[in-house]
Formats: C-alpha cells, structure tokens, sequence
C-alpha cells in the first residue's frame, strides 16, 4: 500500500509507492527514520497535480549574426 513520508522539521511530504521503500528512502537519503513521520495513504486521497510553465514566446527577431572583426 502506498505510503506517505512527512519530515517532522520542515514539512516535506514525499509519496512511495510502499512503506518498505519509505523506509529505505528515510534512513539512507533522509537522515534516519527518526525525522520522519509515516503515513499509509489512501486510495481515496487525490495523487499531487503537476503542472508545467507554459513556454515562452518571442515576438522580437532574432539578431543578426556578427561578422568577425580583423
């Protein structure tokens, strides 16, 4: 079952996808199980909404390539 990670001095929550991954991720990336509070999710909870930057567009032309210099 999916399982939620929360750091008990910074509130970063990281989602695995099991507790035993949790685990692993907690005592050798996280600084021991000991900072981290563990939570069974839900399938009822929703998965976290990624979005992206839209892209940038340039209406100015591009500039005109130097010519070296002797």
């Amino acid at each position: 079952m999916a399982c939620k990670i929360t750091h008990r001095v910074n509130a970063q929550e990281i989602r695995f996808a099991n507790r035993d991954a949790a685990e692993r991720y907690a005592e050798i990336m996280g600084g021991g199980a000991h900072n981290w509070l563990f939570t069974t999710v839900t399938t009822t909870e929703a998965p976290p909404v990624v979005t992206t930057a839209p892209s940038v567009v340039t209406t100015e032309p591009a500039p005109a390539p130097r010519t070296p210099s002797r």
